[in-house]
């Protein structure tokens, strides 16, 4: 690869970087530059990173300026930009880039939000299942429409209710948390409280992770009718978003304690309407959640 070429490579990897990280005209790294505007960008946005081959053409750079020069010495400044830039020179920025990099990735690092292990939530008035005076209580922020929630509703949850809810060893709440990129797991979270209005909750909430793929407004009144429900009832309710403020606390209380995705998990003592202990956040594994609610329990209901 000749000089030229690789000089040209190295200006425009450096543009693309640079601009990318101003987060200024993306798009412009998909183009076609010319020589001049790649060194006029990196110029503005950089300056430090240019030093190597300004310094080195100072002189010329200043002669430039000069009326007294034709046209032809005028260009000699641009020619030594175009083919002056040597292999250690292009060395020098490639190292330079490499230092970029490795400080961003540092940055990103620092500023990445810490995963909360323990935490103390509200649950209010929260559908529970359960003892409530249970020795311990175990709170899920789900969302509907989460596969990751479906899976644990489906291969955890179940086994936990037999093994602790029915014994009355735990109370398990469950709470409000639908993510803002799907479109259908709010209304999703009003149906399930429509159908707690008719003591259907449990149902409903069985109902929509089995089909968490199908959960449009048709598809909701459907699975109303589906439960016997009074689908005046329950269509009044979905219309009117009488379980709106209720949803929204509930996420207020999820970002409170630090949850941005579901589901999460609190798993502790209650007292007083507040849980605290520790937190488990994805669909983990049937020992790990056994692991903390069997750290809670008393000796005497700790066996089986």
């Amino acid at each position: 690869m000749d000089t030229t070429r690789r000089n040209r490579q190295l200006l425009h990897r450096l543009t693309c970087f640079e601009m990318k990280r101003a987060g200024v005209l993306r798009k412009i790294c998909r183009s076609k530059w010319t020589l001049l505007p790649l060194v006029a960008t990196v110029f503005l946005f950089s300056p430090p990173l240019l030093s190597v081959t300004l310094e080195s053409s100072s002189s010329d750079l200043q002669l430039a300026n000069s009326p007294d020069l034709d046209s032809s010495q005028k260009q000699k400044p641009l020619q030594l930009a175009a083919e002056g830039l040597t292999k250690e020179q292009g060395d020098a920025i490639l190292q330079e880039l490499r230092s970029i990099r490795e400080l961003l990735q540092k940055q990103q690092k620092a500023t990445r939000p810490r995963k909360p292990t323990n935490a103390r939530v509200s649950i209010g008035n929260s559908p529970s299942l359960g003892q409530t005076d249970a020795p311990v209580t175990m709170v899920e922020f789900t969302d509907y429409q989460c596969p990751y929630c479906k899976r644990f509703h489906d291969s955890t949850f179940k086994k936990l209710q037999k093994k602790y809810i029915d014994t009355g060893k735990m109370r398990y709440v469950s709470m409000d948390l639908p993510l803002n990129f799907h479109q259908q797991a709010r209304p999703a979270a009003h149906a399930a409280r429509c159908a707690a209005d008719q003591d259907k909750f449990w149902q409903m909430r069985s109902t929509l992770f089995s089909n968490s793929r199908a959960l449009g407004k048709d598809a909701l009144m459907g699975y109303a009718g589906d439960l016997s429900l009074d689908t005046e009832t329950f269509q009044a309710c979905m219309e009117d978003k009488r379980h709106q403020r209720e949803i929204n606390r509930n996420v207020q209380v999820a970002r409170g304690a630090g949850f941005t995705g579901t589901p999460s998990f609190v798993i502790g003592k209650n007292v007083g309407g507040q849980v605290s202990g520790t937190v488990l956040i994805g669909a983990k594994p049937l020992a790990e959640f056994e692991s903390q609610i069997q750290r809670l329990l008393p000796p005497a209901a700790s066996g089986g």
